[in-house]
């Protein structure tokens, strides 16, 4: 048989439809009777004929069957390769213009952009790979030429099934920072769907990441470290109208910590800064006046990795603009 030939399928029955075949060439009914022998001997041939471990794109162009038969039958064609007494390829020694070439193979099998949850089940290479060498998938579509996935209304159980492959790739389940920078999408549809990242998590049937719940827990704290002095009697209220006006982000610039993500990133929520620091505004503790402290311009919203700078800074406040 010819490189590249596929075998010919069963004569037709009565009543079968021979009409439809996928894009590999086989009908599911066909590959899914193809003994797992046979698909194993064809990975052995393969490997016999270049003297070293063949590769998807290789099969897929000279070998019998489809890399989508080994999916189906073993589940990716790594698995496969491991069943047939073979290491696969090691991805960290694949240049970035391969990757890139993979994607475009799949765009123009699709008809439109592969998503990472097509790649990682019809592509060559993994997700994990395109993230490591470009920084996102994301990054990685819009390298290849093209424009990244802008979908509004995504069904929830595609979000749900995005988390769980995110949390399979990981070997743990991801937090907000990891969906938004590896995930095929951003955290917020999650947050907005389910009111929150340790919601959605529950969604998708994991447990988030613990968080202390109680006084018997080790890392229990009654009030953060820097709260536990007093701030004045409107304080909480203060700086909940901080926190809603500042849209929950870090204010420094650059930074988009949001609140659900420093929660996941650091186990408590953001930060309230005065801007003019409270010995500014009386000559000891005691004598501080709070409603001129806790107003709201002397107030903005920080992460715990940036306070420092605005520490630093005061009483100027950081250029947000």
């Amino acid at each position: 048989m010819g490189a590249g030939a596929f075998p010919t399928p069963p004569s037709a029955m009565p009543g079968d439809d021979t009409s439809s075949f996928p894009a590999d060439g086989y009908r599911d009914g066909y590959t899914e009777r193809l003994p797992d022998e046979s698909l194993l001997q064809e990975i052995t041939r393969l490997a016999e004929k270049f003297d070293r471990t063949p590769s998807a794109a290789e099969m897929r162009t000279q070998g019998e069957y489809s890399p989508g038969t080994y999916q189906n039958h073993f589940g990716s064609w790594t698995a496969a390769l491991r069943e047939a007494g073979f290491e696969p390829v090691q991805e960290y020694r694949v240049p970035p213009d391969q990757i890139l070439d993979e994607i475009t193979r799949l765009a123009t099998e699709l008809g439109k952009p592969p998503t990472a949850a097509q790649m990682q089940e019809r592509g060559e290479y993994s997700v994990t790979l395109a993230q490591n060498r470009f920084g996102s998938w994301n990054d990685a579509l819009r390298a290849a030429g093209y424009d990244p996935h802008q979908r509004i209304e995504i069904p929830n159980s595609e979000l749900l099934e995005e988390l769980r492959r995110l949390t399979e790739e990981l070997g743990k389940v991801p937090t907000a920072k990891e969906m938004r920078a590896r995930g095929e999408f951003s955290h917020k549809p999650y947050i907005r769907r389910w009111n929150g990242w340790q919601a959605a998590v529950r969604a998708a049937g994991y447990e988030p990441v613990g968080r202390p719940v109680g006084p018997d827990h080790h890392n229990w704290k009654e009030q953060p470290g820097h709260e536990w002095r007093e701030y004045g009697d409107n304080w909480d209220e203060q700086r909940q109208k901080a926190l809603e006006r500042d849209d929950y982000t870090c204010q420094t610039p650059g930074c988009e910590w949001t609140q659900e993500d420093h929660r996941e990133a650091f186990k408590r929520g953001l930060h309230v800064h005065h801007i003019r620091p409270l010995s500014a505004f009386g000559v000891d503790e005691n004598e501080v006046d709070f409603e001129r402290a806790n107003r709201l311009e002397n107030l903005v919203t920080v992460c715990a990795e940036h306070h420092h700078l605005w520490e630093r800074a005061s009483p100027l406040r950081l250029d947000t603009r």
